[in-house]
């Protein structure tokens, strides 16, 4: 593994590497893993509900059994304008086309619920909600 590392980049900090040995050799990471877990779901679930209660009918998403994002697939509206239109509202996502190696969907965009608390999250999901409405009527 050390030579693949090497092989692809030229070094990472030594401070940051021992971070890493400690947290894995302690057994910290997994002492960890539940309440991350649970944190997790919970915004998850936070995510998820809003998604339900806000967007409008032809949006679909994923329902994640686990990760850090929830995949939003629109009713043919490209996400990379709308994304300009979001961050002026202070939402940020990432607009779904790059995740595609052929055929690019320009229409699916991908929601991170992890570095964001429930009232963020419903708050985000209602703007994006709006800006989708608005795009829809055009």
């Amino acid at each position: 593994l050390a030579k693949m590392k090497q092989a692809t980049d030229l070094h990472t900090a030594t401070l940051t590497q021992h971070a890493v040995t400690a947290l894995l050799q302690d057994d910290l990471l997994e002492s960890q893993l539940p309440r991350v877990r649970a944190l997790y779901a919970a915004q998850a679930q936070a995510m998820l509900a809003a998604l339900t209660a806000q967007m409008p009918l032809g949006v679909q998403w994923t329902r994640p059994e686990g990760g850090m994002f929830v995949w939003l697939t629109t009713d043919g509206i490209d996400t990379l304008p709308l994304l300009d239109r979001a961050i002026a509202q202070g939402v940020v996502f990432v607009p779904g086309a790059p995740f595609f190696a052929t055929a690019p969907q320009s229409n699916t965009l991908r929601l991170s619920f992890v570095t964001v608390p429930p009232p963020a999250i419903d708050r985000g999901v209602a703007v994006l909600a709006s800006l989708i409405r608005e795009e829809m009527k055009r």
